[in-house]
């Protein structure tokens, strides 16, 4: 669901990658003395093997293998037309690397082209490029036979994916979802800048994946030291018709940048977004800015020390917070917050957090709007995040907050049929300091706020 894909963004070190929903991958039907069909080669070109071994897990339970191809072709070369016998590429990543998988053109009928003559992800309706193929060498095999091939000129659509054939139309053209990807590393009192551009399937079940792994890809070739990495990662997502979308998130990985891209919410977003259910969205591109500096700076927080018995409504107090380092010493930061004065009185529950990982006050979304607006109010990683958590219920109704009810008319509210949907939630008030490390792990402590 929507609500819970939301909620993997307030976990940004978890591994999403392979948890991504890909359609359902079709049954393998044994062909008698122990044959399989044969898969669909992927042509990849320009991947790492860490993410060659990913892209395989990723395409794990499909007709298709990924393998080595001769380079990321050509889109300037090529016939101008498909042929009977010829080869077809289905492309789901191009640019500065490439994932095509390459058959055979069976049948020529005014301007559509089947091909392959077997389903490749069987996802029925699907739209892809599809492009000219160069096959560099046939590797025969009794088992498995496939060839070596790369992507050539553009010349039309898949549009069709079933279990006897593929087809595409030469009519028709459809788009891929750019992502430009900047990668700057420090190291020694050195620092070192790259760039990549790709585009990649815009499907819904796909794009995620696909844009996972390439940036995963992208950081594995350029930054392939196997070290202490602290990652900046700043990531932005272009809808048509809304703002921007922008996320910062400060990670740690101990075995590399490459395992930094977890904590990416640019792209951990996009499930929810693709998989809304209120209305197709139209990405317009990526953009992702990840800054790697080779050590490891960051801290695991291990209690919480308040200077007061109560805190003073309306004014600005301070925790300490005291965090472990990697090497086993123990900081401590002093964090200040805001108290607001409409708390005086209550009990408070003081939660300290990476921003990141810090809830805020959204309603469950009615609308792509709704949606939109609560991934834009997601806090930066960079910073700690003090949440004061009253013990009063609040409202959301039709995608908005309702605070400071009454227990009577929240009780009304949500017991009323004609209200329409409510959900509850607890109000909270947030302050954000800035934070000097990667901040990992939470605590929490109880504190009453004084009479005004």
């Amino acid at each position: 669901t929507v609500s819970s894909a939301m909620a993997t963004l307030g976990e940004p070190r978890e591994p999403w990658l392979l948890n991504s929903p890909l359609p359902e991958a079709p049954r393998r039907q044994p062909a008698g003395d122990g044959l399989e069909p044969a898969s669909v080669p992927l042509a990849v070109s320009g991947f790492t093997s860490p993410a060659l071994a990913k892209a395989k897990e990723i395409m794990d339970g499909y007709p298709v293998d990924p393998m080595r191809a001769g380079g990321t072709g050509d889109p300037d070369a090529g016939p101008g037309e498909f042929s009977p016998g010829g080869s077809i590429a289905v492309q789901l990543v191009r640019g500065d690397m490439s994932a095509a998988a390459t058959g055979t053109v069976s049948l020529i009928e005014d301007q559509r082209v089947l091909a392959f003559g077997h389903p490749l992800f069987q996802a029925g309706e699907i739209y892809a490029p599809v492009a000219a193929a160069e096959v560099h060498t046939v590797i025969p095999s009794a088992q498995n036979a496939f060839v070596v091939a790369s992507p050539l000129r553009e010349l039309g659509a898949l549009v069709q994916d079933r279990q006897s054939t593929i087809m595409a139309s030469t009519g028709l053209m459809t788009h891929m979802i750019p992502i430009d990807i900047e990668i700057e590393a420090h190291a020694g009192g050195q620092s070192e800048r790259g760039a990549f551009q790709v585009e990649v399937l815009d499907n819904r079940f796909m794009t995620a994946a696909l844009a996972g792994l390439s940036t995963m890809n992208a950081i594995s070739r350029y930054l392939p030291d196997r070290d202490h990495a602290t990652a900046t990662i700043r990531s932005e997502i272009r809808l048509r018709g809304f703002d921007p979308i922008r996320f910062t998130d400060y990670v740690y990985a101990s075995e590399g940048a490459e395992s930094a891209i977890g904590g990416a919410r640019g792209l951990r977003a996009l499930v929810p977004l693709l998989m809304n259910p209120f209305e197709p969205v139209d990405i317009e591109g990526i953009s992702l800015d990840i800054d790697v500096h080779y050590e490891a700076n960051m801290g695991r927080i291990q209690s919480l020390r308040l200077p007061v018995s109560e805190l003073p409504p309306g004014e600005r107090s301070y925790v300490d917070v005291v965090l472990s380092r990697y090497d086993g010493r123990r900081v401590v930061e002093r964090v200040p917050f805001d108290v607001p004065a409409n708390l005086a009185g209550h009990i408070v529950q003081l939660q300290v957090t990476s921003g990141d990982a810090a809830s805020v006050d959204t309603a469950p979304p009615r609308s792509l709007g709704d949606l939109v607006n609560n991934l834009q109010k997601q806090l930066p990683g960079n910073v700690f995040a003090v949440t004061l958590n009253t013990a009063d219920q609040g409202a959301a109704v039709g995608g908005r907050l309702v605070r400071d009810l009454p227990a009577s008319a929240f009780d009304r509210l949500h017991g009323s049929t004609q209200a329409g949907h409510s959900d509850s939630f607890r109000p909270a008030a947030v302050s954000m300091a800035p934070a000097t490390r990667v901040i990992e792990g939470q605590e929490n402590t109880l504190i009453k706020v004084a009479d005004r």
